[in-house]
């Protein structure tokens, strides 16, 4: 550490500038959270013990075996069927397909005895790829037709029903439809060979009612209805397919009949991954760029983003209008309209109406606020001169996006083992048939489910506090080395002796702080544990809820969002204060909030205009990135959805802007602080001059006297200086002139 740099214990009874002797904070609150982190240790634990995430990945039958592994069948679980080799049976089929996506047992972990729908699932080789109707066939024996096509499919190599069932008590049907080549053969055959003996009613086997022919999603069979609607309808009317159609509408959260074009959305995106990649790698360069830009030329650039943003919000819809106007009178003049390109057209229309509307408010934005843009140029300046001494400071996001991202995805990898770490279960089930063959032994089957234990909604509510206080403590240690970092400019008179620090910012951190940051990411934490378990309430009651429950309630969670907000900023500033006075997390918060209560029209301005002003930033890497993918996918007639990659690729390109241009956001926050502090502490007077910049004590009140002040000093520090030099004064050093105002002097210069 410089000497100089910072004041002693001391000095700093003036109460100005970082610390050089810190102490630790809120010790008792880091504590907590290493005995929490703990907590989750032996939560994870446990989850290893008894879950198994490929239950999730690859789907489990009715029987508890997973698809695609070899199993091993539970010792509390009498099922015979358990415990099956499925390594070469990685696709999961549904008897229903209407009941998928939580499977059907999982109802009983509710609480009930048996489900309220069922379906028998099965591991299968491949997903079908034929239609089975449970329909007549007329003048062909269609009471027999189903089992005698199950029986030719399975001879064939795909068996649709259930395990062993050729050879235990389907054995004698099966021998006796592998004596009929014809469909014409079946007429006449004996009442027990009919589907109505092996198909129930509650499609629970031993054969399915009917199958559809269906593409492996997940894992799972996922009936494909744009190759068989027409040919479904042909046959018995549009009510089975409508009612599959609704009940996996709102199953899968999606229309099942777009599965063709979202196919075909994902071939573009496979068939375009150099274009994003080029794309991505753009939208890098250009915020890198502007970042830059901002540091050397602030006022220039600020003027700048405006401008362009507000030729941008002009332009921009104009083309979009043009462009949408231009495929519209090409595609009217077509005779043969294809499906791909009629959504171009009709996504090219939602995407210029939202432009549209985009732009008019950013517009609107601009020339309203254009008068209070001056008032940041001089934040814009101080941080772009900061940022440009310690360039490693715009990589510290990319590190904490790395933190974040590993922790999502250990949180990840241990929710999966914890959602099924649930017991086997024997569950007695009785198939229902209209008539039947079968034995009583027959008709009831003994399958099994995983029941939950009755604590794991304690254990899913701490691991979800988990995630949120762990992603919020990262977040916070960034913002809090990222002004560490800043502050150390701000409170150092000669620039000159800042060294490292963007280091010494995150030692700070992690030596002394680390108990405040828990404490204030723990407060943020909870506050979104009480919103997501008021959506979760939100979401279970929304049926059953007067409109005014469902009123408070979306009240609630907004005042609860607002909050979060709220808390969100005071924590920002809390870290900033602590940053640079070493106080705990209370003390920061009270005295930093007295300082933007005392500055509260400063604070609404820096707010507003300098966000509205790191958005136009965002706003433009994001229109450059998307209009360059256009010009690069728009012609290319390979692809046929060209929106998604550039959407891909648009979202991706505000990730990255909003990663860079944050640390200036922390910047400007942090200098503002320290510029109130240094105000509310010093006067410009001998003895209490300011820390500030020449440029930022324009915006003090008595910024006048104090430039005076400052310009005389000026003078009398150089007169001492040359009589120094000339040998007529031997009572001032002339570098120790030279140093005491040395942000002058680069001022200056």
């Amino acid at each position: 550490m410089a000497e100089g740099q910072f004041q002693t214990k001391e000095e700093d009874k003036k109460d100005v500038g970082p610390l050089k002797d810190r102490g630790c904070t809120d010790i008792i609150c880091i504590l907590i959270f290493i005995i929490f982190l703990g907590g989750m240790g032996v939560i994870a634990y446990f989850a290893f013990t008894l879950g198994d995430p490929w239950r999730i990945l690859n789907g489990y039958d009715s029987f508890g075996n997973t698809c695609g592994v070899k199993n091993t069948k539970p010792e509390n679980v009498t099922a015979t069927l358990a415990g099956r080799d499925m390594t070469d049976y990685p696709y999961l089929m549904y008897f229903d397909p209407t009941v998928m996506l939580p499977d059907s047992l999982n109802t009983l972990n509710t609480g009930e005895t048996t489900p309220k729908e069922f379906s028998m699932m099965l591991c299968v080789k491949k997903c079908p790829d034929v239609n089975v109707y449970p329909v007549p066939v007329e003048g062909l024996g269609g009471d027999f037709y189903r089992m005698w096509t199950y029986n030719k499919y399975k001879n064939e190599g795909q068996d649709f029903c259930e395990y062993d069932f050729w050879t235990t008590y389907g054995e004698e049907v099966g021998k006796k439809m592998d004596e009929i080549s014809e469909l014409t053969g079946l007429s006449g055959l004996d009442d027990k060979f009919r589907d109505v003996n092996y198909i129930s009613e509650t499609s629970s086997g031993p054969c399915p009612k009917y199958v559809i022919k269906s593409d492996p999603i997940l894992s799972r069979c996922i009936p494909m209805f744009e190759e068989l609607s027409d040919e479904i309808k042909g046959y018995f009317g549009s009510t089975l397919i409508n009612d599959l159609e609704t009940k996996l509408n709102a199953l899968l959260g999606t229309d099942v009949s777009a599965s063709q074009v979202m196919q075909y959305a994902m071939a573009d995106v496979m068939n375009s991954y150099r274009e994003i990649a080029v794309m991505c790698g753009s939208s890098l360069i250009i915020s890198f760029i502007i970042i830059l830009l901002l540091g050397w030329i602030a006022q220039i650039m600020i003027y700048a983003i405006s401008i362009l943003a507000a030729v941008a919000c002009i332009a921009g819809p104009a083309y979009f209008w043009y462009v949408w106007y231009q495929a519209k009178e090409k595609l009217d003049q077509q005779t043969i309209k294809l499906e791909s390109q009629i959504d171009n057209v009709e996504t090219l229309m939602i995407y210029a109406i939202i432009i549209t509307v985009i732009c008019v408010v950013v517009l609107l934005l601009i020339i309203f606020l254009r008068s209070r843009v001056g008032l940041m140029v001089t934040l814009f300046k101080e941080a772009g001169f900061m940022v440009m001494r310690m360039i490693v400071i715009l990589f510290t996001p990319i590190i904490l996006a790395l933190f974040i991202l590993a922790w999502a995805a250990l949180w990840s990898f241990v929710s999966g083992y914890i959602y099924t770490a649930g017991t086997a279960t024997n569950l007695e089930f009785p198939r229902e048939f209209t008539e039947t063959v079968l034995s009583a032994a027959e008709k009831n089957i003994t399958m099994v489910y995983y029941k939950d234990h009755d604590y794991i909604i304690w254990v899913w509510l701490y691991h979800l506090f988990g995630l949120y206080w762990g992603t919020e403590f990262f977040l916070a240690c960034h913002e809090m080395a990222i002004a560490g970092a800043f502050c150390q400019f701000y409170w150092t008179r000669d620039k000159r002796k800042v060294s490292f620090p963007v280091l010494r910012g995150i030692w700070w951190v992690f030596r002394y702080h680390l108990g405040t940051v828990a404490f204030g990411s723990c407060i943020i934490a909870i506050i979104q544990l009480i919103r997501t378990i008021l959506a979760y309430i939100q979401n279970k009651t929304k049926d059953s809820q007067s409109e005014l429950v469902k009123y408070l309630l979306m009240c609630l969670q907004c005042c609860l969002w607002c909050f979060e907000k709220v808390m969100k900023f005071i924590n920002r500033n809390a870290y900033i204060y602590t940053a640079f006075k070493g106080s705990n997390f209370c003390t920061s918060c009270k005295k930093v909030f007295g300082l933007l209560m005392s500055n509260l029209v400063r604070v609404g301005v820096i707010n507003c205009v300098g966000s509205f002003i790191l958005f136009i930033g965002k706003f433009l890497v994001v229109m450059i990135t998307g209009i360059l993918g256009y010009f690069m996918l728009s012609k290319d007639e390979q692809i046929e959805y060209w929106a998604i990659p550039v959407l891909i690729a648009s979202i991706f390109a505000f990730a990255v802007a909003h990663t860079f241009f944050s640390v200036y956001e922390i910047g400007i926050d942090t200098i503002f602080v320290c510029f109130a502090e240094d105000e509310t502490k010093n006067d410009g007077t001998a003895g209490r001059e300011y820390y500030m910049s020449k440029n930022l004590m324009q915006w003090v009140d008595n910024s006048s006297e104090a430039l005076k002040n400052l310009k005389r000093k000026k003078g009398q520090q150089r007169a001492q200086a040359k009589a120094a030099k000339a040998g007529k004064s031997g009572e001032v050093d002339a570098k120790q002139t030279e140093q005491m105002y040395p942000s002058l002097e680069m001022d200056e210069k």
